[in-house]
């Protein structure tokens, strides 16, 4: 699922990280959560939570299930377990091509703190009060 979800964006010609390196580590870090429907994967969140920061390292929905609102609940998740941790800033990275991904961070309330050809660091400040 997890390479799948990324393949419409390799196809447009953008080339990316391999996605799943790492990830049998994190797992047993207990750092992936995952959706799923009926024992059916929807999609995947990782996420690493040190404070005072948080890193959303990764949020994948599978293609049967975009636009249903699941990356958004993994997101909403991602920004609960950080606040949650007492972190005061959730952080992510993503690729300059992506500007869909971009604009949507934008919109759920992270601001661009750092930009290069390739990659964009975003950043979301969080209420520790909630």
């Amino acid at each position: 699922m997890l390479e799948a979800s990324y393949q419409p964006y390799r196809d447009r010609g953008i080339a990316l990280p391999d996605v799943t390196d790492g990830l049998d580590a994190e797992i047993a870090a207990g750092r992936v959560w995952v959706a799923t429907q009926n024992r059916d994967i929807l999609g995947l969140l990782n996420l690493s939570v040190t404070p005072p920061h948080a890193h959303l390292i990764n949020v994948a929905v599978s293609a049967k299930s975009k636009g249903q609102g699941v990356g958004g609940a993994l997101i909403r998740h991602a920004i609960a377990c950080a606040e949650g941790a007492g972190c005061i800033a959730l952080d992510l990275g993503t690729h300059a091509d992506l500007s869909e991904n971009i604009s949507l961070y934008q919109h759920l309330g992270w601001d661009i703190i750092e930009q290069d050809m390739q990659r964009v660091r975003m950043r979301r400040i969080l209420d520790r009060g909630a």
